[in-house]
């Protein structure tokens, strides 16, 4: 008997499950594989979307395996190199003409991610009906309290699937946990100075830590540069920018003249040494003027000895240089101010404050214009020029180095100054935000040993002079084993900016981490090794020592950021995520979006672009590929989004 559709009636209402195919897509398969074996970038991209249980067919399974192996020797992947990795299972799976069926498969590789998400949905499809079978054996048993959990963990094999290739999201906002400043990562003498200082002030020691790292840099900065990867060109120099956010009333002011006093009693200490040759200088001038008056004056056959005698006086007077009398830090000062005592003091300053003062000059609230330049150029040692009619000054090696101290709700100042995100400011600074226990804190608290002050001030001190008295920059090295480590945390700060990582949404400061590590590790490096010859290469306990930093202001730099997300678009993503869980759909599109969100909020759909693309870097959805296109014109469809199966109704 025949249906309506053409079809003939099964005589059982329902035909038996047991009997069906298990679900599976051949053509999907050799797509993936054939994309993979096409497309380098694609294959990169089918690696965190493909697992080898996804293809149903044994031989696809033992292609895709070794492709996997191929791309993770990081060799190349196409069919001649597939074919040698498979050997004898080659002949198993066709032979080179079943890979080249493969590649015909696809009509071209970019559509790969398209069908991958064919082979999870079958994957998925496979899932049900497997865990449906046992389930449904269970279900013939008698119920027993051990049967129920075997049912439970069937059924959560069924959810730890949905929620493979997603990570937990990062928060839009939230109250970060952060932890506190690893201070056993500081060489002896500068922890127990920094111990000190935080016990007398009863501060955390976050500030101190944070202020004395300030401190080598302004001792450092442009006399030392890490050469991280030579080979390459890449060398970091060793000035860096950090702010320290904490409340007001936590005493930062104390923290900043306990670690910064030696720096102001050097100079101090510098000045008679200046006037001495500033008046060397005076003297050799005169002579030299008074050697060339007598060889004007000279009879003509004295008049070559005399004019050789008024030559060397001039040579021996520019010999004498007299440098400016020392600045090594600011306090509150203007973009402009800056840009001259920099030139004023070799291209080397800091500006170390217990304020933020720097920031509304960033802004440009006092001048009227912004001005980052000498920020941005500060800090990565690119040359400033500055050609105007006033002055004109010439930078080449600048070191600029920033820090400063603010509150946890001024943070968004600094990231409203206009462009500091977009040109990278934002990027350069390492963030710190402690917690202070009020309430807690001893109100007289017993001095700590005088000695912890009194060797940070002499070893701070004989640094600052050691640095200052050479003839040009330090290049400091790595062993081999410090470079293996810096390797493998170079890898997982790269691994953590990818769609879902923790620095997905921070990748312009996650890009800048390993430099920051490496400038951080010649600091202590520099602490370490201050009176010992500059040529002892870096090792491995002062890059992992490095790490332990790095991963302390990772941590605080991302409570930071949260903090200054009062841009628009936040606030947007804020709206749209609250519509996706409202909604409790697993997937969507664009134009579902826009229909379900405010127009005060979304006026037009182009509004949802740079929200939804936080929603994707933060975690919480993923695109869906498109599907192929069979020819051009029309509208394009929609963008549909995956949810992050945790904002997904039940």
């Amino acid at each position: 008997m025949a249906s309506l559709d053409g079809h003939l009636h099964d005589p059982r209402p329902y035909p038996d499950w047991q009997e069906l195919e298990m679900p599976r897509d051949h053509a999907a398969e050799q797509a993936v594989l054939g994309a993979a074996l096409l497309s380098r970038d694609v294959l990169k991209e089918l690696l965190g979307m493909v697992d080898s249980a996804d293809f149903y067919d044994p031989r696809h399974e033992t292609i895709w395996l070794a492709v996997s192996r191929l791309a993770e020797q990081g060799r190349p992947v196409d069919a001649v190199t597939v074919s040698n990795q498979l050997g004898r299972d080659l002949a198993k799976v066709g032979g080179p003409a079943y890979l080249h069926t493969c590649m015909e498969a696809v009509p071209t590789a970019v559509n790969g991610p398209y069908y991958a998400e064919i082979l999870e949905t079958k994957t998925y499809a496979r899932l049900l009906v497997s865990t449906g079978t046992r389930l449904a054996q269970m279900g013939r048993t008698e119920i027993e309290p051990e049967l129920k959990a075997a049912a439970r963990a069937e059924i959560q094999r069924v959810l730890d699937h949905e929620r493979r290739g997603w990570e937990e999201p990062v928060a839009l906002s939230t109250t970060r946990q952060v932890p506190p400043f690893p201070v056993g990562a500081l060489p002896s003498w500068l922890r127990a100075k920094v111990e000190a200082t935080a016990h007398e002030t009863q501060t955390p020691p976050d500030l101190a830590a944070t202020v004395a790292l300030g401190a080598l840099a302004t001792a450092a900065g442009g006399r030392v540069r890490v050469a991280v990867r030579p080979e390459v060109g890449w060398y970091e120099p060793t000035n860096i920018y950090c702010v320290s956010a904490l409340a007001p009333g936590s005493r930062k002011s104390p923290v900043y003249d306990s670690m910064t006093r030696p720096i102001l009693e050097l100079a101090a200490q510098i000045k008679p040494l200046i006037i001495e040759r500033y008046v060397d200088r005076k003297v050799a001038d005169d002579y030299a003027a008074q050697m060339r008056e007598k060889a004007v004056k000279a009879k003509p056959e004295e008049r070559e000895a005399a004019r050789d005698r008024a030559r060397a006086a001039a040579a021996d007077a520019e010999a004498i240089v007299v440098p400016p009398f020392p600045r090594l830090f600011l306090d509150d000062v203007t973009a402009e101010t800056a840009t001259s005592i920099l030139d004023e003091q070799g291209g080397r300053i800091a500006v170390l404050s217990a304020e933020s003062e720097i920031f509304n000059e960033m802004a440009g609230r006092y001048s009227g214009k912004q001005n980052m330049n000498i920020f941005l150029k500060g800090h990565a040692g690119d040359a400033i020029r500055v050609d105007r009619t006033a002055r004109a000054e010439a930078i080449n090696d600048p070191a600029l180095t920033i820090n400063v101290c603010t509150q946890p709700a001024a943070l968004a100042a600094l990231a409203a100054v206009p462009g500091a995100a977009g040109r990278g400011l934002l990027a350069r600074f390492l963030y710190s935000i402690p917690e202070v226990n009020f309430g807690t804190r001893e109100t007289r608290p017993a001095p700590a040993a005088r000695s912890a002050h009194t060797n940070y001030s002499a070893n701070l001190t004989a640094l600052f002079r050691a640095l200052r008295e050479l003839d040009k920059p330090v290049v400091l090295r790595m062993n081999a084993d410090a470079t293996a480590i810096l390797i493998a945390v170079a890898d997982d700060f790269e691994a953590s900016m990818a769609d879902g990582g923790r620095l997905a949404h921070l990748r312009d400061w996650g890009a800048k981490a390993v430099g920051a590590m490496m400038r951080i590790a010649g600091l202590l490096h520099l602490a370490e090794h201050q009176s010992c010859d500059h040529g002892t290469p870096i090792g491995p306990g002062t890059v992992m020592a490095a790490r332990q930093i790095i991963e302390y202001y990772t941590a605080h730099s991302l409570a930071a950021f949260e903090l200054m997300s009062t841009d628009e678009t936040t606030v947007r993503a804020r709206a749209l995520l609250r519509w996706i869980e409202s909604s409790g759909a697993d997937q969507f599109d664009a134009r579902q979006a826009y229909r379900g969100v405010s127009r005060s909020r979304f006026p037009s759909m182009g509004d949802l672009e740079a929200p939804l693309a936080k929603l994707v870097q933060h975690g919480y959805i993923r695109p869906r590929p498109q599907p192929p296109t069979a020819a051009r014109g029309g509208r394009p469809p929609s963008p549909k989004y995956l949810v992050h199966p945790d904002y997904v109704q039940r």
